[in-house]
């Protein structure tokens, strides 16, 4: 009875007790979640149960999932929690418990006729390996149960992620699959993302003339623990960001409350595609602002994404010593959007302290640019001259040049 009153001898850790895996004819592969406080509230911890383990599996190709509750002791009390319906509410209806061998009939009865519920989008290899994409058909009985076995991902591994309205006809989710010549083993799932396309009104004239419109909104984006570190991450956006670039209804695609980790992903794979589509030679702190927003809009990149790659461009030529702008064109180039950026918060204060935290903030940024852009080779003419060497700030004509910007700003508004 004292043991029992003892909260810590009953009290698990609900990231440690459960387990995932996916599974294939051959075996099954096992990784922990990140996130489990969607599910058991936020300290993560489950109380009443001694040696708890949680098992939940999928299968590689259908994600049919089987879920198994194991501990050595529970506590016979009202306040013990029950993991079991916690996990069945948000898991598909289709979820087997606890009987391994009705799970495993069941896997093989669904893959003998099973065909992914979708549209192939695109296919490519990489490192000798096949991989397909496929737009799911959230219309379909199919389509909407493979998106039910997939979502509870989005709660484990996205942080403050939630459930999707699949309902919505706006809402669009794609699958990555793995294709093996193994007949045992034809397709493994290795990530999907979920897509919402807005409506964008296209101005009167446009919209008279029929002219549609829409914004892509990138909100869910995994890829599964086991095939992380491979570049496929960056391979699924690439290939749907190509896709969407020839949908000429699509202008612009953005991207909902990144994550660090996406962003770096992200910025990489869009670094990558300016440097097949543009002479980055010719990026330079003198671009003109038509030339930007004519080209943004061309790639479908939002205003923020396409200054910051710039940004990073312009200092990889700098490290690299591949153009002629100046270390103090290039900062200049990047606090002036800083500044424009962050006016309201600035322009109050002495210009000794506005200089100060704009510098502090230009820092800051450069910092994680270099970050990003360690390993990343971009095509470049190497510079004849150097024309790098002015590294000191000239205090004074910065401080002009931002407060030039300042004006014109103001004046706009």
């Amino acid at each position: 009875m004292a043991d029992q009153l003892k909260a810590e001898l009953w009290t698990s850790s609900s990231n440690e007790a459960l387990k995932l895996f996916i599974a294939d004819s051959e075996g099954a592969v096992s990784f922990p979640p990140v996130f489990t406080y969607p599910i058991f509230g936020d300290s993560e911890t489950i109380y009443g149960y001694q040696g708890l383990e949680i098992l939940l599996c999928f299968n590689h190709y259908t994600f049919r999932p089987f879920l198994n509750i194991r501990y050595d002791k529970k506590l016979e009390m009202p306040n013990v929690e029950d993991p079991k319906s916690k996990l069945l509410t948000l898991l598909s209806k289709q979820t087997v418990f606890k009987d391994e061998v009705k799970w495993v009939d069941e896997v093989k009865n669904e893959i003998a006729n099973y065909q992914i519920p979708g549209q192939l989008v695109d296919d490519f290899e990489q490192d000798n390996e096949s991989y397909e994409i496929y737009k799911l058909d959230l219309t379909s009985d199919s389509g909407l149960e493979l998106h039910q076995r997939l979502q509870i991902l989005v709660l484990l591994f996205i942080e403050a992620g939630s459930y999707i309205d699949s309902n919505d006809p706006l809402w669009n989710v794609y699958v990555l699959y793995k294709v093996s010549p193994n007949e045992k083993n034809p397709r493994s799932i290795i990530g999907f993302t979920t897509i919402y396309q807005y409506w964008k009104y296209p101005g009167a004239k446009a919209f008279d003339e029929g002219l549609r419109e829409t914004r892509l909104k990138i909100s869910q984006f995994i890829i599964l623990p086991p095939y992380q570190g491979k570049g496929l991450g960056q391979l699924f956006y690439s290939r749907l960001f190509g896709n969407w670039l020839k949908n000429e209804e699509i202008v612009e695609i953005v991207v909902e409350d990144p994550n660090e980790q996406f962003d770096d992903m992200r910025d990489r794979a869009d670094l990558s595609f300016l440097n097949k589509q543009l002479d980055l030679n010719l990026i330079n702190t003198k671009l003109t602002p038509g030339w930007i927003e004519l080209t943004r809009k061309k790639f479908k990149l939002e205003k923020r994404q396409f200054a910051r790659l710039l940004e990073m461009i312009l200092l990889y030529k700098l490290k690299h010593n591949t153009g002629s702008d100046s270390v103090k064109d290039v900062r200049l180039f990047i606090k002036r959007r800083l500044f424009e950026k962050n006016i309201e918060a600035l322009s109050p204060l002495e210009e000794a302290d506005r200089r100060d935290k704009l510098h502090t903030a230009y820092q800051s940024l450069t910092e994680d640019y270099y970050r990003i852009l360690d390993g990343v080779r971009l095509r470049m003419k190497r510079s004849l001259t150097d024309d790098n060497d002015d590294v000191n700030d000239d205090t004074n004509d910065e401080s002009a040049s931002l407060e030039k910007s300042k004006k014109v700003r103001l004046n706009k508004q």
